[in-house]
């Protein structure tokens, strides 16, 4: 009887309501780093700054060198199949200045393929612009000082609405990036990148989890030497904001030599072991019903968070009515073994 109950509260816990939309550090609707593939309602606008912060002490020295970097993603829903982002980088650390310089900016679009059944399909792409003061910088994944282009494939699977008892969700990304247009496919800073997470939704709050990393493809260097990294993170309703709270944790863990930190290009970093990651998100509604299609499935969502609630309503109904049977037990069984 009590594990009915505790399977009922747990039903429970995990079919209240939930965030709608999360969107990356960068812009576009995903977890940290991986974008779903999956678009934001038309005509919503998100506005997310995060912050990252790492710390570590220089060789052979008591000076600590402190790699701060504040992000601003801004996410505007287009239709069911697109959306665009853009991606600012209003300060970061660079090492060598007291006051970091703004980093370099992306502006991106993504296409969703939205199907009927558990997979969905997207492609992001997007454009680097190089503002960033100093290319690379320390302690971050590669950057060049030219205008650069991405392309990347997403795979989707959500299983809060089939019949798992939780409700996950998995995400793919595989793609292409080249950091410098104008040296073409066979670039040598050109690299792929991509990761795989799941995240977990309960009630107003998700946790998540990935693994992302860009690789060079030709240039030979071992895949350890690759900037590779776990993400864990928490997204939770806090008054009308999204709140984000995560961390990082290399998977390299390669040392550079001096001469290869010199080095230009330079393919060799010493990628920050670990990082803090805080953020805040804030949606804006521009525009009511943009089409007839978010129209449709604003309404289909809406009735499905009223069958929601009517649900959970009952369920609550049914564990009371078996608290007070368990009750009635226990009284009855007292009263045929007074002693």
């Amino acid at each position: 009887m009590k594990l009915q109950c505790v399977t009922i509260y747990a039903i429970i816990l995990l079919t209240g309501p939930h965030l709608a939309s999360q969107v990356t550090m960068t812009g576009g609707k995903g977890m940290l780093r991986l974008y779903e593939a999956e678009t934001i309602t038309a005509g919503d606008l998100y506005v997310n700054p995060i912050g990252t912060f790492f710390v570590t002490r220089l060789a052979h020295s008591t000076t600590l060198a402190k790699d701060y970097t504040i992000n601003l993603g801004l996410t505007l829903g287009m239709s069911e199949r697109f959306e665009t982002f853009v991606h600012l980088v209003p300060y970061q650390s660079d090492q060598v200045h007291l006051i970091g310089p703004p980093g370099d900016a992306k502006i991106g679009v993504k296409m969703a393929f939205p199907m009927h059944g558990l997979p969905q399909f997207g492609i992001v792409a997007f454009a680097d612009f190089p503002i960033a003061r100093i290319q690379p910088l320390p302690y971050e994944p590669y950057s060049d000082d030219a205008i650069g282009y991405a392309f990347i494939g997403l795979l989707t699977l959500d299983f809060r609405h089939s019949k798992s008892p939780l409700p996950l969700k998995f995400t793919f990304n595989a793609g292409f990036r080249s950091h410098d247009s104008s040296k073409g496919i066979a670039g040598d800073t050109n690299q792929l990148m991509g990761g795989f997470g799941m995240k977990l939704a309960v009630r107003s709050a998700q946790i998540y989890t990935e693994v992302t990393g860009e690789i060079f493809i030709n240039h030979p260097i071992d895949l350890t030497q690759n900037s590779l990294r776990w993400s864990g993170g928490y997204k939770f309703l806090l008054g009308g904001l999204i709140v984000d709270l995560g961390g990082d944790i290399e998977l390299g863990g390669y040392e550079p030599s001096q001469s290869e930190r010199a080095a230009k290009p330079r393919f060799l970093e010493d990628y920050a072991d670990w990082k803090i990651i805080v953020g805040i998100t804030h949606r804006w509604t521009l525009f009511q019903n943009w089409d007839n299609k978010v129209k449709q499935e604003q309404e289909l969502q809406r009735q499905k968070e009223r069958e929601i609630e009517e649900l959970r309503k009952q369920r609550e109904k049914v564990v009371e009515e078996l608290q007070q049977y368990e009750r009635r037990l226990r009284d009855e069984k007292k009263q045929d073994v007074p002693f």
